[in-house]
């Protein structure tokens, strides 16, 4: 199913170039699409984007 998923979200996931500076909130390292809303999870180890994760607004509800 995970890989169905990816299969998905590279086609119809985020493809905006503006993103945010990375932040590190809670334990947490990610980027902000500042077009859509997208956030991707960020590694310190690699230096750079993860994998897409979900809308803005569906992390904030997540957190409330």
């Amino acid at each position: 199913m995970q890989k169905l998923m990816a299969f998905f979200d590279r086609i119809f996931g985020c493809h905006h170039s503006q993103l945010s500076r990375v932040f590190t909130i809670c334990g947490r390292t990610y980027l902000v699409c500042c077009t859509c809303g997208a956030t991707f999870d960020y590694s310190l180890e690699i230096m750079g984007i993860r994998r897409p994760r979900r809308k803005q607004n569906d992390a904030t509800q997540k957190h409330q």
